[in-house]
């Protein structure tokens, strides 16, 4: 009853209380002063009393009522020298108090030498006890008083958790870390913590702010299936990939389902002021993320700045990160080619906000209509590169939408390279595929033929160069976002096969390399972004499920629906007659093409066209077996 009484009455009635006191400042100094002169008249007459055991002489209550306007003054003046008053006292620290006893030592010595020389010229004794009575008491005075508010803050104000109401939280991190995260966790309503985990098993049984240290990352499954917390949070430097994957890992193992949480700045953890809004959800990003690479970006820079560069899809998940990082490398004029309305307008938005300085140029207009590329290409004074990331790239609807994909993924390119021989452009970046290695699908073929119609192109003063790399995690129509949708309904998550693997890449990791590998890939090169390790697609829906906190095949039941058409169980980087050979730059290779026995026929465009224009699928299947024989259709 007295719980319930403190959560709906007295702890938002504090909560109320203080903030309107916070919003004020000169009634918060107010109410300090008034609480720090009640304490020094309470204080020094308690210490006359204590001294002389309540009964103190005449005389001597004519000097304390004397001098008491001199402590007065003394103490106040003293106090606001060391800024007693505008700390923030539900935040009372070791430093604070430090600052507090200073600023006490100093009242008390200047007060204690004023009054024995005014009561000596008075001819009256001064008792020196008192002063060494009233020091202490007034600490407790100070003491008491910025502890008491600090309590409130902790433990009446701050989120008062019901057992069915509020997140059991596990900790893992340093104790130097956890410290700080308790610290605030108390007032910020993340949760009540109910054990620690840390990397030194000699802490073991110890407590800190009274929450156990129940042991270390190789025990946490056994701890969490005991403890049964309903959020993990996660600590640097037991943040990173391997790390989190391991905890995901045991926790699974165990049955535990919960939430997993991260603080990834070092800098909210430094000051101490944690909040709900500074932890976030571990990702699927946060368990697949690479080891950090070192790129020298000198050359990007070198390569971008001060030039007008153009991206085309520019409202895309790849689009809209190439503007986003080209945009950081100061060129002249940045245009913003893109025929959805919506992403233009997101993109321009996205990129005044964070870049007020940069001159950008956002265009609506269509890659397959070569007049408007050059009408943008003149809006823009010209145009030194082009990063070409429009495209059709989802496989099962391209299935049954062939003639869009030849229209956009060949002709599309096939034109914006011819506008940009036109109009001299420098450098020409594809933006490939790895499905374009032996297509299985006509996505896949369609990009594999325009990576040989750049090439096949009359050049000119152009350098066209292509980059070839996998998916990319959580990019529009990527199966991340369709996971987590699947989960936030209840389930089934739908995967083609138990075996099908794929290449992932974060999106800021893709494109960071996009841009390196185009600035020192050469005429007619295929740049190859490194992959690392296929991933099991049931994997990556067990492991979204379990970063939910649920259990896979519990809660959430996973369903087998087959390979779509035009899709394979394994996608590659590169075919037999392609080698590739490692460039300077970390996970970044150029493809050395050998002759093959035979030669496709080259790329006709007017066949293409003519094909496209008759909406013959027939005839552009065949197309593309033709163009592409290495194909697996």
């Amino acid at each position: 009853m007295l719980k319930k009484l403190k959560s709906a009455v007295i702890a938002p009635f504090m909560r109320t209380t203080v903030e309107r006191i916070k919003a004020n400042l000169l009634l918060r100094r107010l109410l300090i002063v008034t609480w720090h002169i009640l304490g020094i008249y309470l204080t020094y007459v308690a210490a006359y009393q204590l001294r002389f055991d309540g009964r103190v002489p005449v005389d001597y209550r004519v000097v304390c009522w004397s001098t008491l306007p001199m402590l007065l003054v003394i103490s106040l003046l003293v106090f606001a020298l060391f800024d007693l008053y505008s700390g923030m006292w539900s935040y009372f620290s070791v430093d604070d108090l430090m600052r507090m006893i200073g600023a006490l030592i100093t009242a008390t010595l200047i007060f204690s030498t004023t009054a024995l020389l005014f009561t000596r010229m008075a001819g009256v004794g001064f008792p020196r006890s008192v002063i060494v009575v009233q020091f202490l008491l007034m600490g407790a005075w100070m003491t008491g008083g910025r502890f008491a508010t600090r309590y409130m803050r902790e433990r009446l104000i701050g989120a008062e958790l019901e057992p069915d109401g509020g997140q059991r939280l596990l900790i893992v991190g340093k104790v130097s870390d956890v410290d700080l995260v308790l610290r605030s966790t108390r007032f910020s309503g993340i949760g009540r913590p109910v054990a620690i985990i840390t990397d030194q098993q000699t802490d073991r049984g110890l407590t800190l702010h009274g929450v156990r240290i129940a042991g270390t990352i190789e025990q946490i499954g056994a701890i969490a299936k005991s403890k049964r917390p309903s959020c993990i949070i996660i600590l640097p430097p037991f943040n990173r990939p391997r790390e989190i994957d391991r905890i995901v890992s045991q926790c699974s193992e165990h049955g535990v389902a919960c939430t997993f949480r991260t603080l990834p700045s070092l800098s909210d953890l430094a000051s101490g002021h944690i909040t709900a809004s500074s932890l976030r959800e571990v990702d699927i990003e946060d368990l697949l993320g690479r080891g950090t690479v070192r790129l020298d970006r000198t050359e990007v820079r070198q390569f971008i700045k001060g030039k007008r560069v153009m991206v085309t899809g520019a409202g895309g998940s790849i689009g809209s990160e190439l503007c986003r990082q080209l945009a950081a490398y100061e060129p002249a004029v940045l245009v913003l080619f893109e025929i959805s309305e919506y992403g233009l307008y997101a993109i321009q938005q996205d990129l005044s906000e964070k870049y007020p300085n940069l001159a950008q140029l956002a265009i609506a207009g269509d890659i397959r209509h070569p007049e408007e590329v050059t009408a943008a290409i003149a809006a823009a004074g010209g145009i030194d590169v082009i990063f070409h990331a429009a495209a059709y790239k989802h496989v099962p609807l391209m299935e049954t939408n062939v003639a869009a994909a030849f229209r956009t993924n060949v002709l599309g390119t096939a034109r914006l390279a011819q506008v940009a021989v036109q109009h001299n452009v420098d450098k020409f970046v594809l933006i490939s595929s790895d499905k374009a290695v032996r297509p299985s699908s006509i996505m896949g073929a369609t990009k594999r033929i325009a990576e040989r119609v750049i090439n096949e192109l009359p050049s000119g003063t152009t350098t066209f160069v292509s980059v070839r790399f996998g998916n990319v995690l959580g990019s529009s129509g990527s199966v991340i976002p369709l996971f987590k949708k699947q989960i936030a309904a209840g389930g089934p998550v739908t995967v083609t096969t138990p075996t099908v693997r794929r290449f992932f890449m974060t999106i800021p990791e893709a494109v960071d390399l996009v841009l390196l590998a185009g600035t020192v890939g050469r005429h007619r090169e295929i740049m190859v972004l490194e992959m690392g390790q296929s991933i099991r697609i049931v994997d990556l829906a067990r492991r979204l499920i379990e970063l939910s906190g649920l259990i896979p095949d519990k809660d959430i039941p996973i369903r087998f629906i087959g390979l779509r058409p035009g899709e394979k169980e394994y996608e590659e980087v590169m075919t037999d007659d392609e080698n590739v050979v490692r460039t300077a730059h970390d996970r970044i290779w150029v493809m050395k093409k050998t002759t093959p026995e035979t030669l496709p026929p080259p790329i006709d465009l007017a066949v293409v066209e003519k094909y496209v224009q008759a909406n013959d699928t027939g005839a552009l299947r065949r197309l593309a077996a033709e163009l592409v024989p290495e194909n697996r259709f």
